[in-house]
């Protein structure tokens, strides 16, 4: 109850609040699922990151800012040696381990996102054709497609990231416990990189047209119209 209809409408209405784009309508099949494989590159790496998980998860449900649930470079890190053993060797098979399972969720999801965006391209071509289009409709249209695009983008920098916080925790695990096993995490670096290039592929923009204080904004009455960020939907009446 508090996962599934609790913290989604909390943070609908607060999303409102910060200016962010945020949506009333019935999500689709496909966008739910879209959030649900968002899931696993939103939130911290390691279990063990117990704060970073809470104020991660809040910001995925849009409780709060995205500004408040920063994940340092080193949490992962952090939180890769105070797990440890006695032995590195669990250590390098954990990084190489993560790493291996975000290369392979990153086909599934972009192909998810693939068909979200080419869904809200379908809904707002809809509306040149509904007969009595209410404004709320076009409004609603227009947030879930910024939200939809907002999400993506978020995605496609926190896969970014998590490589670089791998990199950073072997690196770091090399020069102090160097050995042979460095080489498996490091050949699932290099597959992972390349994969999470082929999200830039995805048409929507970058994250920064997303901060918490911009909203969609109807276009000028008069004049030429200036190009909207990218990420932020105009629409007219």
């Amino acid at each position: 109850m508090i996962g599934d209809r609790v913290l989604p409408f909390a943070g609908r209405a607060t999303a409102e609040i910060y200016g962010q784009p945020a949506s009333w309508s019935i999500l689709t099949d496909d966008e739910r699922e879209l959030r649900t494989r968002a899931y696993r590159f939103l939130m911290p790496a390691h279990e063990w990151q117990v704060i970073e998980r809470v104020l991660a998860d809040l910001a995925r449900h849009r409780i709060i800012p995205t500004s408040l649930s920063f994940q340092a470079r080193r949490g992962y890190w952090d939180a890769l040696r105070f797990s440890r053993g006695t032995s590195p060797a669990p250590l390098f098979r954990r990084i190489a381990q993560d790493a291996e399972q975000d290369r392979v969720l990153i086909a599934p999801l972009r192909t998810m996102a693939e068909r979200v965006l080419e869904a809200d391209r379908a809904r707002l071509q809809f509306l040149l054709y509904v007969r009595h289009l209410e404004e709320r409709q076009a409004e609603e249209a227009a947030l879930r497609v910024a939200e939809n695009r907002c999400l993506i983008a978020w995605i496609r920098a926190e896969a970014r990231e998590r490589a670089e916080r791998y990199r950073f925790a072997l690196e770091r695990l090399a020069v102090e416990a160097p050995q042979r096993d460095a080489v498996g995490p490091e050949r699932a670096l290099a597959a992972l990189e390349p994969e999470i290039a082929t999200l830039d592929t995805l048409p929507v923009g970058a994250l920064d047209a997303c901060a918490d204080d911009v909203a969609p904004t109807p276009a000028p009455v008069a004049g030429p119209a200036a190009p909207p960020p990218d990420g932020v939907i105009v629409f007219k009446e």
